[in-house]
């Protein structure tokens, strides 16, 4: 294509709200964040345990990982718009049928049916930027789209409390179906195709052959997996940091309210990104926000070591994690989709697959070392997160050398 001069790949393509691109983005992580304040309620409500409750996130997360192994891929050959469409039918339809689940079992099969539309739904998304700008615009817009998105959580966190201690948990699962049943109907109004290369004749080889030559790709594997583990970080705090704030005493409305500080602090974040990534570059301020993750999970432990039990302390930290993730995730992302060529469903598979195994595996960690009932040891999983993604920012930034 040629190089527009406004940052798009080609004029030809259609102009595409950022606003609409975010919220459908937004819904998909919906699903995650609606529910982390009724953890508890829920564990009360089926008389289960923690760690049980545990499988209503690491569920989502694994179905959510496979899928966009596939949806990535499939809309390389076949177009972005039916499998985002696909996707917001799926996500409701699990949102529909969590709100009427009569046990526990039912309500975790209804939670991997949403984790499969929120597959759909974030991996399009985010292929769909890579069709239509260049590399540093795409950071640029997918930074403003971050801060757009960031207020679906901040919403869901809040709501998400009130709903459950005012008509139950039950209620946040209807919001689910309801919010994936709008933007389906406004997605199959409006929005465009925006693969333009789509292979009349497909064949499945290419796509493994595809997977093959992004394994190959240092630069690919490196931005994947900063974005990963730093993306990490935040899947894996959401699913036991309610259980500490619930010991401090507070209640599901609570919750929500000071855990909104976190997306907060990635509007923030992504905001001084949009503004500077076209001065920095993309690995520089990666790797900048790789160390101010780092400092941010670090501080989780200030309660645990000054014996300063204050949602407020926690909150701030989750503020200035949020903050420095809006360096390195917006970055490393379109960092690993520009990298990838023409295999960019791929690679938006890859990487998206990869968030939510970072996500699976931290949380599984935190199970088995006991970070529900001891909060510093879910720490410390945080901490080698946040390690993994300063060393490998600090690599892309080697490789740019090179």
């Amino acid at each position: 294509m040629n190089q527009s001069s406004s940052g798009l790949k080609s004029d030809n393509i259609p102009t595409i709200s950022l606003w609409l691109l975010a919220s459908i983005m937004g819904t998909g992580f919906l699903g995650i964040t609606i529910i982390s304040p009724a953890l508890g309620t829920i564990t009360s409500y089926f008389e289960t345990s923690e760690e049980e409750a545990q499988l209503l996130l690491s569920g989502f997360f694994l179905s959510m990982a496979i899928a966009q192994l596939i949806y990535g891929p499939l809309s390389d050959l076949y177009g972005r718009r039916p499998f985002l469409l696909m996707g917001l039918v799926l996500f409701s339809l699990g949102g529909l049928l969590a709100g009427f689940s009569p046990s526990m079992e039912m309500l975790v099969s209804a939670r991997i049916i949403q984790g499969l539309g929120a597959a759909a739904i974030v991996s399009i998304v985010r292929v769909i930027i890579n069709d239509i700008y260049d590399r540093l615009e795409g950071a640029s817009a997918f930074a403003l789209m971050s801060m757009i998105m960031s207020t679906v959580p901040i919403i869901s966190f809040v709501f998400g409390g009130l709903i459950c201690d005012l008509i139950g948990w039950r209620g946040t699962m209807f919001l689910i179906f309801t919010s994936g049943l709008l933007l389906l109907t406004i997605v199959l109004l409006t929005l465009p195709e925006t693969n333009y290369k789509i292979n009349k004749n497909p064949h499945f080889i290419t796509v493994f052959n595809d997977y093959i030559i992004l394994i190959k790709n240092k630069k690919f594997i490196a931005f994947m997996v900063s974005s990963s583990s730093c993306a990490g970080i935040f899947f894996t705090m959401v699913g036991f940091i309610s259980f500490e704030y619930s010991r401090i005493g507070e209640t599901a409305s609570e919750i929500g309210f000071w855990f909104m500080l976190n997306p907060c602090g990635y509007i923030l974040g992504n905001y001084i990104t949009k503004r500077y990534v076209s001065r920095f570059g993309i690995e520089p301020m990666a790797q900048f926000g790789g160390c101010m993750c780092l400092v941010s999970v670090v501080s989780l432990l200030l309660p645990w070591v000054l014996d300063l039990n204050h949602p407020f302390i926690l909150s701030m930290s989750g503020m200035l994690l949020g903050f420095a993730s809006g360096f390195v995730i917006a970055n490393t992302t379109i960092g690993a989709m520009s990298s990838a060529g023409d295999s960019s469903g791929n690679a938006s598979g890859i990487v998206g697959a990869a968030q939510m195994g970072f996500g699976i595996l931290g949380g599984a960690i935190v199970v088995n070392i006991g970070g529900y009932d001891h909060f510093e040891r879910g720490v410390l999983v945080l901490i080698a997160l946040s390690s993994i993604s300063i060393v490998f920012s600090t690599i892309s930034r080697r490789l740019k050398k090179t």
